[in-house]
């Protein structure tokens, strides 16, 4: 489940997975109650509708294939549309057996993903989507008993995604999460790794902390990303090895080898890496919302000679886009909301010119090029990539 903790000068949501006694089932009178729609991959119970309805629909769809995306070396498919129930109401979360002081949570009792949406949807409650939906991914499709370390550190590795629309963005570090895994490293008060990776699921409930799910993350992110991918191959073959019922000792020594040196390397690594590690991510981001969205103006023949052109559009509402290919209107407010802030930060962005399949370049201070692709095919946007000239 997620309670909520109050970090300093922010209230922030920080992610659980509840393995105490599960929670009872959805009730049949919320079942009744609630209006159902099947979607891509899940089946949504909400009283949610209009934008926010179709945003949560088009976010679990894009969701589910990321999680297939980044976990196709060592998980199955899911077959078949999956629960989530998404409440306007705390209370009737709670009626329909969420936890007191959770904001989400997964059932392991009978697989269902429920969340709070609150009286707006905001990023809080699609951050506990994230984290809550990889863990009813993670019991329909790896196998074996992960260790909690793993289940909770890869949750929070999906929470921290940003949604450009068409994809995800993974791998995000978020600066005052850094600060705290940096704060960890140096004063030595994260748990060993001799503790950690036998870490028993009831010896982490017992103690729900940020410094534990902090540490979990930084674990699997380093494994995901540390050292030029170093570690990427061993990480896929563990949880493969995992997944085939091999006990986690055997697979991690196999791997990883000894818990001690691998510790040293981590604890150097995330000590060493600079405030700004994901300037270039969150800018990916960003430049893959605005293909995204000059994708779909393009999809209906319409053109812009530059980039001011385009936000233009945006501003004024004459931006044309095919109801089948609908994107958030928040969403494209942020997206050129963050590309004006990247100009005041020194980066040029850009249109190629209008006579070929456009494209929007975005080059950072730094010099870091990144350049947003599309393809269209009957009328419809079928592909949206950003390239990088960093190799990422």
């Amino acid at each position: 489940m997620r309670p909520r903790f109050q970090l300093i000068l922010v209230a922030a949501v920080v992610c659980f997975t509840s393995l105490a006694p599960p929670a009872p089932p959805v009730t049949a009178q919320v079942r009744r109650e609630l209006p159902r729609y099947e979607g891509r991959h899940y089946v949504i119970h909400t009283d949610l509708a209009g934008d926010e309805l179709r945003e949560a629909e088009l976010r679990m769809a894009r969701m589910a294939e990321e999680y297939h995306r980044r976990t196709r070396g060592f998980a199955g498919q899911v077959n078949q549309k999956l629960p989530f129930y998404l409440f306007r109401r705390k209370e009737d979360y709670l009626a329909a057996g969420g936890m007191e002081g959770s904001a989400g949570f997964f059932n392991p009792g009978n697989d269902t993903l429920m969340a709070i949406a609150g009286e707006q949807v905001s990023a809080d409650t699609w951050h506990v989507v994230q984290h809550e939906g990889f863990h009813q991914f993670a019991r329909f499709v790896i196998g074996g008993r992960l260790p909690i370390w793993v289940n909770e550190g890869m949750a929070e590795y999906f929470a921290e995604g940003l949604f450009t629309g068409d994809s995800f963005v993974t791998g995000i570090v978020p600066p005052a999460r850094l600060a705290r895994i940096k704060k960890l490293v140096r004063a030595k008060q994260y748990r060993p790794f001799r503790q950690m990776l036998p870490l028993a699921h009831a010896d982490w409930n017992a103690q729900l902390t940020q410094a534990n799910y902090d540490q979990a993350w930084a674990m699997v992110h380093f494994l995901a990303h540390a050292e030029g991918g170093r570690y990427q191959e061993p990480f896929v073959n563990f949880m493969r090895a995992i997944g085939r019922g091999q006990p986690w000792e055997r697979a991690w020594l196999d791997h990883f080898g000894p818990a001690d040196g691998f510790e040293a390397r981590w604890a150097d690594w995330w000590n060493a890496l600079e405030a700004d590690a994901s300037v270039a991510l969150y800018a990916r981001a960003t430049v893959q919302t605005l293909t995204s969205t000059l994708a779909r103006a393009a999809a209906q023949r319409q053109r812009f000679r530059s980039f001011e052109d385009l936000s233009a559009a945006a501003r004024d509402g004459t931006l044309k886009i095919d109801e089948r290919d609908w994107l958030p209107p928040a969403l494209l407010k942020e997206a050129f909301e963050e590309a004006s802030k990247l100009r005041k930060r020194g980066a040029t962005l850009a249109l190629s010119p209008s006579g070929a399949a456009q494209t929007v370049a975005c080059t950072l201070k730094d010099g870091t090029r990144l350049v947003g692709k599309f393809t269209l095919s009957g009328g419809r946007v079928t592909e949206v990539t950003v390239t990088s000239n960093a190799g990422k």
